[in-house]
Formats: structure tokens, C-alpha cells, sequence
């Protein structure tokens, strides 16, 4: 299992004697999720006896040029340290040490120079504080490096990294075939140094086993420092501390796994089998009384092919989707020992309009969620009446408003662009008015539940804001409540996963309980959105249980395996979640197929935990 990667923002010399550039460059690692920053010293008196090659003076100009003092160091590493980073630095000498005095021990990490990589008076002097010394191998053959590796090898705070020392490395010339080497000769992690011009390199050095990445960090590559060209700029950093960070789950399934995006873009950009005439219940389908359409929303050729009866129990009109369960016994409806354990606890199932009166038949529950597509909501505007027909008015209803617009547009009401802005409020107002028609004639309430995923320029505070406001002006003049949903970090929209701002953060709890906002909790969700912050979602789920109005249950795995099922992910024990006061929806991927066997099998589930 690949462990995580720790990306090591080398400020070394490119702050240019500037304690004003140095925290820049600090804040830009922070920004770019590095793991940590170094610096590096030494004390010039104690170092060059004399300068007489060109060489040696350049290198001692520059050292002149960017010297900043013990204390100057020290104050920047308080500052680091403030955004939680790991701040180390390198010596080139064990005697430049004493100048940091006590504050020597407050650095999170040393560092010897490929230069020093023999140095074992500087090694063992750092190794002794007890904390991470990373030690560059630059410059030096197979021998000296596993020398020095077996030398340490019952030292645990010591890891050796992979470097060559040019300034910049020739593209082609990394050697990073080593890496694999150091790792099977080292007992601890091994990293890289990275002096390359193209920071793509680092991306192959992870893949051969690099736990620590260190990358120069500069504002400027074509500045005129000696470590500039061999640098990233912010920008270029933060893509890589991106990739560094997802790395693990990049490279994590050796299973082949299909994920939910796959499957929305399977069914919507795929085709199956659909009825080209009637079928009659009794009679033999043959292969030659369908067609092949999209989307896939049934089984196809091969599929029909290999059922083991191809004798239709149901009716199948021209032209519907042929599915598994029209030449399966009939599914019977839930017991009423089940009805009993679902309308006890509340909990609902998501429905939608072309599948409302089959699912209601086989599942006579109290509660359900109507899941609306913009198209749908349109037809209600149209007829409301027809709309209605298609659903039992004597039941408990919540409405799901629609994630998407026409033009693959998310909803979104505080949207700057004034038609997305318009169109998504009045997409929202025909929920409402439905919501108000079902209360009428049900005599329930109906709340809304809603994704609001969208930031907006001037940051969370200003979206939050205007969100509660707007919400409480629909309730206000309505009378329905509009509950934003809590949401995965990692969505599925438009075939794709988007990395999303809102409802999915840790810090969006403290927005939300600021701004004293009523929301559905998505439990599969939450957890999905603590596992990407590596926190305890049962943490989360404390914090925000109290301003839960609604919930949506389904287990979860990993940072996008959602609504899977019962049992296979994180979601342990829900006898906790199923006593809670509001109303519970079932969220299980796609658990309204093959008449809602997804659903069943659910139900089935928390019903056994009770």
C-alpha cells in the first residue's frame, strides 16, 4: 500500500536575503498543501578558508548576497509553523548549529547536503535531536550512498534521498532507476531532491517509490538566484503538491472498480435493447424483437442472450427499455412487518415521476422523496394535474430539487450570470409552488432539498450569507423550508468528478452553524467530505446533527465510492441515525432499478440491525 507523500517546499536560497520574499514563499507552499519548507545555512567565517576559483566565488557572492541571520530563520520558522508546516533546515557544518542555540530543537526536520553525505559528525550531530534527518546522496557512486545507508540503517529518523547535483539536471540524465535500488537496500523511506528544469519528473519519482519530495520554490524561474532554474514557481508547485496529495488514491485499486461516474456515463452515452413491438406476458422474446438504443437503460444483446429464460412475466410495451426483470418472477411487494419497521423510523425512498406507481406499489410506505429532472418540473408547469395523477396524494412527500439546468448548467441562485441566476430561481419558485400543492392536498409539510455547490467570487463568507438570505426570504414569503444539502467533496457532475467549495469542508460547519442554516444531511456524503479532510466524520456528524432537518442515509467508502452498499463501507452502526428525529430518505446508488431492489436489500439490512 503506497503511504503518503510529503512535498518539501527547499526555499533555500531563492528568498535572496529577503525575510519579506521568504514569508511569500512560505505563504504560496501553505497555499499549495506542501507538507513542509527548508531552509538552509551556514555561517560563511566557518566554512570557505579561502576563495580563489571562479567557481568559489560565485558560490561565496551569493552566500554573502543571501545570508539571513540565525534569529531572522528562526522567526520565519515560528511563522511557518503557524500554518502547520513542517519546517526544517540544512547545515553544511555541525558547528554553524550552536548559532541557533535552544532554538535548534524547534525545527521539525534537518537536512545534510549531497555535499555532506559523508559528513557523519554532521549526521550523527542532527540525528541526535531525535527528530527527521533527510540526507541527499548527489554526487557520490553506489558505494558510498549504500556505505552510508548501511552505516544508519538502525537510525529510523534517518532517510536518504535520491539526487543528482547539476544545477539544472539534463532531462534524461535523473537516474531515477536508483530510486528502486536505495528502497531495497534502505530499512526506512526513501525520497527525491529535485534539481530539475521539468517538474514532471517528480511524478515518475513518486511512482517508483519517493516518500519525500523536496522542490525548489521560487517567484521567479528565470530569476537571477543560482537555484532559480531549477525551481517551480507557485503555480507549477501547487500542481504538484495537488498530485502528491492525491497520489495514494490515484495509484490505490489494484481491483478494477467501477465508480458511479462510469456508470451515469455508461448509461448515458451507451445503448441497449428496447422492445420494437409489444410483448405479451406468456410469450418468447427473440433477439430480433428488439433494437438498439440509447441511452442504456436495460440489458444488451449479450445480456438478453444469456438469461436463463427468455419468457417474458410481464407485459413489454413497443418501445421500453428491456430489462432483467421482465423474464424474472415477479417481485412481490415489501411485507407489511416492513412497511411497519419503515414508517416507525421515517424513512423514505427517492422516486421519480416515470417510475412513481411502480415503486409505490411495491414499496406502501409512508414517506417518499420526489427526485425532479428540470424537464419534469417543466411538465408540472405545464399540467399539474397530470403531474399529480402520477403519484399517491395520500402520502408524505420531500422534493429533491433538480441539480441541472439546460445548457449543463448547475442550479444555482446567486449566480452573477443573470440568466443562470433568473432561470435557476424560477426552476426553484415551481418547487415551491409543487411543495405548497402537495401540503394542500396532503396535508403534510414538504420540505426541499437542494445542492448549492457554487462560490461566488468574493468567498465563502459572501456566499454563505446570501445563501441563509435568500432561503429565508423564500421561507418567509412561502412558507417552505429549502434545506441545502451537505455534500461530498468529490461530486459526479456532467460525467466527471469536480472538486466542489461548499457544504463539504470542515470549515463549512462553522459557516453553517454561523449563519444558522437548516440543512439535510447527506451521512454518505459526510463521510465522503471527512474522508478527503482525513478527519472522523462521526465528529462531523456531532457538530452538525443539531441543525439537521432532514437526512439522507446510504454508506460510503473512500472519497467517491457513494451510496454503496450497506455494510461494504464506513457507516458501521445507523440505529443512531435512524432514531433521530428527521425524516430519513434512503440514498443507495441507483437503488430504484430492477424494481428497487437496491432499495430491498437496504431496508433488509437496517432492519437486521435492530
Amino acid at each position: 500500500m503506497s503511504k503518503d507523500i510529503k512535498v518539501i517546499a527547499e526555499i533555500g536560497i531563492n528568498h535572496k536575503g529577503s525575510s519579506e520574499v521568504a514569508r511569500g514563499l512560505i505563504d504560496s507552499a501553505s497555499r499549495a498543501g506542501a507538507w513542509g519548507v527548508k531552509f538552509q545555512y551556514r555561517r560563511k567565517d566557518n566554512f570557505y578558508k579561502q576563495v580563489t576559483e571562479i567557481g568559489d566565488e560565485m558560490i561565496s557572492a551569493e552566500m554573502e548576497r543571501t545570508y539571513l541571520s540565525p534569529s531572522v530563520i528562526s522567526a520565519l520558522r515560528e511563522y511557518a509553523q503557524v500554518s502547520r508546516l513542517h519546517v526544517g533546515i540544512s547545515f553544511f557544518n555541525p558547528a554553524d548549529r550552536t548559532d541557533f542555540g535552544d532554538n535548534l530543537k524547534e525545527f521539525d526536520f534537518y537536512k545534510v547536503p549531497s555535499a555532506e553525505l559523508l559528513n557523519d559528525d554532521l549526521i550523527r550531530s542532527l540525528k541526535e535531536q531525535g527528530k527527521l534527518v533527510l540526507v541527499s546522496t548527489g554526487g557520490h557512486d553506489e558505494k558510498q550512498i549504500f556505505g552510508q545507508v548501511n552505516r544508519y540503517a538502525e537510525c529510523k529518523n534517518v532517510v536518504f534521498m535520491h539526487c543528482i547535483s547539476n544545477y539544472p539536471i539534463l532531462l534524461g540524465n535523473q537516474q531515477l532507476g536508483f530510486i528502486s535500488k536505495l528502497k531495497d537496500v534502505s530499512p526506512n523511506p526513501v525520497g527525491y531532491s529535485s534539481h530539475d528544469q521539468d517538474w514532471e519528473v517528480n511524478l515518475i519519482a513518486m511512482s517508483l517509490g519517493a516518500e519525500y519530495i523536496e522542490r525548489h520554490l521560487t517567484f521567479d524561474k528565470r530569476g537571477d538566484g543560482l537555484d532559480d532554474s531549477t525551481s517551480s514557481e507557485p503555480a507549477e508547485f501547487a500542481v504538484l503538491c495537488k498530485i502528491a496529495a492525491a497520489y495514494k488514491n490515484i495509484i490505490a485499486n489494484e481491483e478494477r472498480i467501477v465508480n458511479q461516474g462510469e456508470r451515469i456515463n455508461m448509461q448515458n452515452l451507451g445503448s441497449s435493447l428496447y422492445a420494437a413491438r409489444s410483448i405479451l406476458r406468456g410469450e418468447i422474446a427473440e433477439i430480433d424483437d428488439f433494437e438498439v438504443r440509447a441511452p442504456r437503460k436495460g440489458l444488451v444483446a449479450s445480456e438478453f442472450l444469456s438469461l436463463p429464460s427468455r419468457i417474458a412475466t410481464l407485459d413489454i410495451c413497443a418501445g421500453d427499455a428491456v430489462l432483467a426483470s421482465h423474464f424474472a418472477a415477479p417481485v412481490s411487494p415489501i411485507s407489511n412487518q416492513t412497511v411497519q419497521f419503515c414508517d416507525k423510523n421515517d424513512i423514505s425512498i427517492p422516486i421519480r415521476l416515470h417510475d412513481a406507481k411502480k415503486l409505490q406499489a411495491l414499496f406502501p410506505i409512508n414517506n417518499y422523496e420526489l427526485h425532479l429532472s428540470y424537464g419534469e418540473v417543466q411538465n408540472y408547469l405545464d399540467s399539474s394535474a397530470s403531474f399529480l395523477d402520477c403519484i399517491d396524494l395520500r402520502k408524505a412527500y420531500s422534493i429533491h430539487l433538480p441539480d441541472y439546468m439546460p445548457g449543463n448548467r448547475l442550479i444555482d441562485p446567486l449566480s452573477q450570470n443573470v440568466t443562470n441566476r433568473h432561470d435557476s430561481i424560477s426552476l426553484i419558485r415551481a418547487c415551491v409552488r409543487l411543495a405548497k400543492e402537495l401540503e394542500d392536498v396532503s396535508g403534510k409539510e414538504v420540505p426541499i432539498v437542494g445542492s448549492f455547490s457554487r462560490l461566488l467570487p468574493e468567498g465563502k463568507e459572501t456566499t454563505y450569507r446570501e445563501l441563509a438570505r435568500f432561503l429565508c426570504d423564500v421561507r418567509d414569503e412561502e412558507g417552505i423550508d429549502i434545506l441545502p444539502q451537505w455534500l461530498p467533496k468529490i461530486a459526479w457532475y456532467f460525467g466527471g468528478a469536480e472538486a466542489l467549495d461548499m457544504f463539504c469542508g470542515e470549515d463549512d460547519i462553522d459557516y453553517v452553524l454561523k449563519h444558522e442554516l437548516n440543512i439535510c444531511l447527506d451521512v454518505s456524503h459526510l463521510i465522503l467530505s471527512a474522508n478527503f479532510a482525513k478527519q472522523d466524520w462521526k465528529m462531523w456528524y456531532g457538530k452538525l446533527i443539531g441543525v439537521t432537518k432532514h437526512i439522507h442515509l446510504a454508506d460510503a467508502s473512500g472519497i467517491d465510492g457513494e451510496g454503496v452498499e450497506f455494510g461494504s463501507g464506513a457507516l458501521s452502526d445507523a440505529n443512531d441515525i435512524l432514531s433521530m428525529p428527521p425524516r430519513v430518505v434512503l440514498e443507495v446508488w441507483q437503488g430504484h432499478l430492477a424494481d428497487g431492489e437496491g432499495f430491498r436489500k437496504a431496508i433488509e439490512y437496517l432492519g437486521g440491525m435492530q
